[in-house]
């Protein structure tokens, strides 16, 4: 019995994994809305993040001030001491290739 909940438990935590974004977090900028929003995470680099300017223009990427990181539901640069890690999510789009 010990070993079948083992097992499932290792599924379940296998699938969210399958399931979680890993995309860097560069948006499109293909919408008013993200124009709006204007910043989001780099989710490979926490002492940078995505800047949208210009509509249907690849967002541009902007390092934080030395010993800070990014915290994306701030939008904003903090020391590492406030730096809390946060579940990556998708941009509302993304880069054509």
């Amino acid at each position: 019995m010990k070993l079948q909940l083992t097992i499932c438990l290792v599924l379940v935590a296998a699938c969210g994994l399958v399931n979680a974004y890993n995309g860097d977090g560069q948006p499109g900028c293909k919408t008013q809305e993200e124009l709006d929003v204007g910043i989001y995470r780099d989710n490979w680099d926490a002492t940078s993040y995505w800047k949208c300017e210009t509509l249907n223009e690849p967002a541009i990427k902007v390092r934080c001030p030395d010993e800070t990181g990014f915290v994306d539901s701030l939008k904003d640069c903090v020391s590492w001491d406030d730096w809390t890690w946060e579940k990556p999510v998708a941009p509302p789009s993304e880069v054509d290739e």
